[in-house]
């Protein structure tokens, strides 16, 4: 499975219950957020363009859409993080900060393959805020306009007279011979 695509069935898992909850606490109602007219709340210019070249770099453009620059990520990011109790916004000033020490040492791709190396089972500050930071990410650039309409190609409550179904078959974990019983349709 690509990193892409395991990314959207993560954020599409996670995006319906958090849409309603991030935009009643985010924006006043009946306001929808938009980045153009957006101001920095909690991070520091120099922070947001970190925030930026990493958020890129953990969903970076490609032919298929644009990227988490483009989505303006950083900026979901300060938005959530601002809007965060004392110990996340504490998390992300820490977790910055150790990213570009980490970075100072050798590049900033190489700080984020270091801090993304025990995805699993993180055991570091770093490796903790790798956590944070790529969910964050996911989260930011899959409730924007380009993740969800770009990206995910999501039309809308649109009707479908007919649904053609699916037309992919099966195939048998011990014979790896398609069965008929599980055809999917």
């Amino acid at each position: 499975m690509r990193r892409r695509k395991a990314l959207k069935i993560v954020a599409l898992a996670a995006l319906a219950p958090k849409l309603d909850a991030w935009g009643t606490s985010a924006c006043p109602p009946g306001e929808a957020w938009t980045p153009s007219d957006y101001q920095l709340r909690f991070f520091t210019a120099e922070e947001n363009e970190l925030v930026d070249q990493l958020t890129e770099m953990i969903i970076p453009a490609d032919p298929h859409s644009p990227g988490a620059h483009a989505a303006r990520v950083s900026l979901f990011a300060d938005l959530m993080v601002a809007s965060s109790n004392d110990a996340i916004q504490k998390q992300w000033r820490a977790g910055l900060k150790q990213m570009q020490e980490e970075a100072t040492q050798s590049s900033l791709a190489q700080a984020l393959a270091k801090s993304a190396l025990h995805e699993g089972r993180p055991a570091t500050d770093l490796e903790r805020f790798f956590a944070v930071l790529k969910g964050m990410t996911i989260d930011g650039y899959y409730t924007s306009a380009i993740g969800i309409h770009q990206d995910l190609q999501y039309q809308g409550n649109t009707y479908l007279s007919a649904f053609p179904g699916c037309t992919l078959r099966v195939r048998s974990a011990q014979s790896g011979v398609p069965s008929p019983k599980s055809e999917v349709s």
